[in-house]
């Protein structure tokens, strides 16, 4: 069974995989926490954030913070798959050894934590999934690069037609699509601003924005999850919308209505 929920910045939102915390909304959604197999964290995970060695096996951070947060996930029920966000350590992410899972390659942080690459499809307990990921951060001006923030948390080009490849190989439906910031479609559900020209045009650039858009238009799919916007509108509208922003609530795929046409 697979539980998704938002962002969860290293320690600062790690309550958002507490067992108390995911009992709760799995019992609000008719599910129990025992069955949960993979929880999902939408970008934004912040594991490694320190640099830290790195070999076949994982991360073994020294700093503190850390350490504790990785000993933390390795003792979950439950694998922990994180979509890449703009506030994680890439060049950090580019030093994980890969691992074959779901059907495809992913970045491994220790035997129970993992990385899931933007632009790969990923079979999950029987689901399809297509993944994003990133967002342009708008504090960037309080950041410092490669301490703080990351140039790698815009797509290259090459990274897109990659995914454009592997989307027209496999066919254009998939159950999920995960990213970190939405389509401006999704964003819409809780900006009301984007009705407005000049305010869609700022939101559009961000180009992770942008490509969103473009596969939003390209691909069919059941629910497009995204994180970043530190929004829970998503969960109260989970069986009406296509679009499901989270932050701390969590959703069980499992247990989503079909949506009428």
């Amino acid at each position: 069974m697979i539980y998704i929920t938002g962002d969860t910045h290293n320690t600062i939102d790690m309550r958002h995989l507490s067992a108390k915390w995911m009992r709760r909304y799995c019992f609000l959604q008719g599910a129990k926490y025992s069955e949960v197999t993979e929880a999902i964290v939408l970008g934004d995970f912040g594991l490694p954030w320190e640099d830290c060695p790195v070999d076949e096996n994982g991360i073994h951070p020294a700093d503190k913070s850390d350490k504790y947060l990785l000993d933390w996930y390795n003792k979950k029920p439950f694998k922990v798959l994180a979509v890449m966000g703009n506030h994680d350590n890439y060049n950090m992410l580019e030093k994980l050894p890969q691992a074959e899972m779901y059907g495809d390659k992913v970045l491994k942080v220790s035997e129970n934590v993992f990385y899931l690459i933007r632009g790969h499809i990923y079979n999950i307990q029987g689901k399809n999934f297509l993944v994003l990921g990133g967002a342009q951060s708008q504090d960037k001006s309080r950041r410092t690069l490669d301490k703080d923030l990351w140039a790698q948390e815009e797509w290259t080009s090459e990274e897109e037609n990659a995914c454009i490849s592997r989307i027209e190989k496999f066919g254009k439906a998939f159950d999920f699509v995960l990213s970190h910031t939405g389509p401006l479609s999704g964003i819409s559900c809780i900006e009301s601003s984007c009705d407005y020209p000049e305010y869609a045009a700022a939101f559009r650039e961000d180009s992770n924005v942008r490509f969103n858009d473009r596969i939003d238009g390209m691909v069919s799919y059941k629910r497009w999850f995204f994180g970043h916007w530190h929004e829970n509108w998503g969960y109260d509208h989970r069986n009406q919308s296509r679009y499901i922003p989270l932050y701390t609530e969590g959703v069980v795929a499992e247990k989503l209505a079909e949506l009428k046409s």
